[in-house]
């Protein structure tokens, strides 16, 4: 279940924090913190981690999803996934939303397909190792809650700049 935790935290502690500021924040400036907040919790812990597994416990991490342990590929993994956390981080200081959109289009594809990967283990296979069932769930909510909510902060700046 570690999967979904900082993911869960992450979206928790965003409404806490929108309900504290309640008053000084119009509906953009709440989904701009959430946003924010999934950078951190979503994109940047998930690569985080994914790359410290991948790369420094990578015979752990393919036992967990139920797979052969493939050291080289899983380090080009893990380097993908350590420039998932990177330019996330750098997100929370560049907030132009087409930065956001480009920082999140290849892992919100690289997420789906591993879902699908997933799911396909699951079902031909049988595979139920934890890592490979409890993957699936976040790999489809990060890119689809961060995706979405940024299609629609988006619409709501170009609706508010039609009327200026």
């Amino acid at each position: 279940m570690f999967f979904i935790i900082p993911l869960a935290l992450g979206m928790l502690i965003a409404g806490l924090h929108s309900f504290l500021r309640r008053n000084t924040l119009d509906k953009a400036g709440v989904l701009d913190l959430f946003l924010r907040y999934l950078l951190v919790f979503g994109w940047f812990l998930s690569g985080l981690v994914g790359f410290m597994g991948h790369a420094f416990a990578p015979e752990k991490v393919a036992a967990g999803i139920g797979w052969p342990t493939h050291v080289a590929f899983q380090f080009e993994l893990a380097a993908f996934e350590l420039g998932i956390a990177l330019t996330a981080l750098i997100g929370l200081w560049v907030r132009h939303r087409l930065f956001w959109l480009g920082m999140a289009l290849a892992p919100s594809v690289f997420f789906v397909l591993a879902a699908i990967q997933h799911l396909r283990e699951l079902m031909i296979r049988g595979n139920v190792s934890s890592y490979n069932v409890l993957a699936v769930l976040p790999d489809l909510l990060l890119p689809g809650l961060f995706l979405a909510l940024l299609f629609w902060l988006m619409r709501l700046e170009r609706k508010v700049g039609d009327r200026r």
